[in-house]
């Protein structure tokens, strides 16, 4: 019995490692992906009904709710048109969902907005799902484009569709394909399955990145540079790869397709090809160029994706609008249109976009017939900034109030001005650890935030291990000690009093690392 309590606090013991060390890649951000997406048979993946997200970085903060049919639209019921109503179907990817700004500010819903402020029956549709190419959003039409019934279609691809229409997978994904012609390949597209239990949990995640090779599938050295690139940027060089040429063909193919179809369901199509930051900004394409593809500016052009898309629209007379002189326009006016770090439009970027499409569709395209005109001047879109959060104030007044009320009550002998002002103090430093390192780390690539805040946690845990110096050596005797007699149900009792007993030892012997160890709290 008593080897078998032994046993019990030994698993004991180590079950609470791996739930600590769980909880604390959580907290720095390192748990694995959560994702709205679900396999599909058609296009390899797609947006799971009634699914809901949150993803937050320095530059945004975003909530995604998936509606019952899949959509970042609202609650619907079913994909009938309402009576009477003129129904605008938006197809894209990522900027089309909105994965950086939240609905009211997206383009898409903009439109909306001011469409219906100028008494217009207008209904607008967002199928946009992360990760689509121009193949996977013909084939979301083929499917689903009858039970819809647009009166237009609104494409709006991106520089990266070009390549991906050339591939057979994304991201561990199968997806559809095309040839030049136009065809679909026949082929079924297996479900790569969920991720296992253990890539489920941090440690899991964690270690697959250590453990597996970097994939370098997708990546390939391009004439005139030294660095290995991603082959999705190969759509911006003068002298493109064969793999690009290729790529380039099935996308007119898929475009075929598309085309083919919205004749077929009476919708008419036209695509906006969306351009990239360095398209808009010369000082970006500048910084890109050589942060990324390691060449100089005459050696590629950020242009070259819109201007290939619009070309291959033209041979199959497919309306286009291009929006790159309107944003351009807006940029040189000193506005922002695009986040820093992320790729995206920010919410100045979706606003002008918004602007651009109102005019070109209802002057330049008249896609609106008689009946679906405006019949009141409407409303501009305008950007709208979320209600200000004051959690953190009210944490730290909480906080404020009950730490010194416990110092008082500790150290009565003190004078009585002084135990409030070190604990602001102190809360403070704590606080401006928390915020001012989350707002640091979101300057960054997201890899190299985790990296330096996995490094920084390893740092302080080194130090404090040397603080506690021979002080770790009676911790260790007291988990021998109960380990041996097999107390396994004191086990987790003892091991919060030593971690949270050892941490404050070392705080109290170092005011400088004290505000770092109560962050940890």
């Amino acid at each position: 019995m008593r080897a078998i309590n032994v046993l019990l606090a030994i698993a004991i013991s180590l079950l609470l490692f791996v739930l600590t060390f769980e909880g604390g890649l959580r907290v720095i951000g390192m748990a694995p992906p959560r994702t709205i997406n679900q396999f599909d048979s058609a296009t390899g993946w797609t947006k799971r009904p009634g699914a809901t997200a949150r993803k937050s970085t320095r530059e945004y903060d975003v909530t995604f709710e998936i509606n019952e049919l899949g959509l970042r639209d609202d609650p619907m019921e079913s994909p009938a048109k309402p009576a009477g109503a003129f129904r605008v179907l938006c197809l894209g990817d990522s900027f089309t969902l909105g994965y950086t700004v939240e609905r009211e500010n997206l383009f898409v819903d903009q439109l909306e907005r001011w469409w219906k402020s100028e008494n217009r029956r207008v209904n607008v549709i967002n199928a946009g799902t992360e990760g689509y190419s121009t193949d996977q959003q013909a084939v979301w039409l083929k499917e689903h484009g009858e039970e819809f019934a647009p009166d237009v279609v609104l494409l709006f691809p991106y520089d990266n569709d070009l390549y991906w229409n050339g591939q057979e997978s994304y991201g561990g994904f199968p997806k559809p394909r095309f040839d030049a012609q136009g065809r679909l390949e026949e082929r079924v597209l297996d479900d790569p399955g969920e991720r296992g239990w253990l890539r489920k949990t941090a440690i899991g995640h964690l270690a697959s990145k250590l453990v597996e090779p970097p994939d370098q599938t997708h990546r390939f050295s391009p004439a005139g540079s030294e660095r290995m690139i991603e082959r999705e940027f190969a759509v911006v060089l003068d002298q493109p790869p064969g793999f690009i040429t290729d790529a380039v063909a099935r996308t007119g193919g898929a475009l075929r397709f598309l085309a083919g179809h919205c004749r077929d369901l009476d919708a008419r199509l036209v695509v906006v090809p969306l351009p990239s930051h360095s398209a808009i900004y010369p000082a970006h394409a500048e910084r890109f160029g050589r942060r990324y593809l390691g060449l100089e500016p005459e050696e590629w052009n950020p242009d070259l994706p819109v201007g290939t898309m619009l070309e291959l629209c033209g041979k199959l007379g497919i309306e286009t609008l291009d929006c790159r002189p309107a944003l351009r326009a807006a940029a040189e006016a000193g506005e922002q249109l695009y986040f820093d770090v992320d790729w995206h439009l920010n919410e100045t970027g979706n606003l002008a976009l918004a602007g651009f499409l109102h005019r070109a569709l209802d002057v330049d395209l008249a896609v609106f017939p008689e009946g679906h005109r405006a019949m009141d001047a409407g409303i501009a879109p305008r950007i709208i900034a979320p209600a200000p959060s004051r959690t953190w104030l009210k944490v730290f007044g909480v906080l404020w109030v009950l730490l010194t009320a416990l110092y008082y009550g500790t150290y009565p002998d003190e004078r009585k001005w002084q135990p409030p002002l070190k604990v602001c103090a102190m809360l403070t430093a704590v606080f401006c650890i928390v915020l001012g390192g989350e707002w640091l780390l979101g300057c960054l690539p997201a890899s190299l935030a985790q990296f330096l805040l996995l490094i920084f946690v390893v740092g302080l845990a080194i130090f404090i291990l040397y603080k506690l110096g021979r002080r770790l050596g009676t911790i260790l005797e007291l988990f021998k000690a109960f380990t041996l007699r097999g107390h396994w149900y004191l086990m987790p009792l003892v091991v919060v009093l030593l971690t949270i007993g050892s941490l404050l030892v070392v705080a109290a012997s170092s005011p400088l690392v004290a505000p770092f160890i109560y962050t940890l709290f």
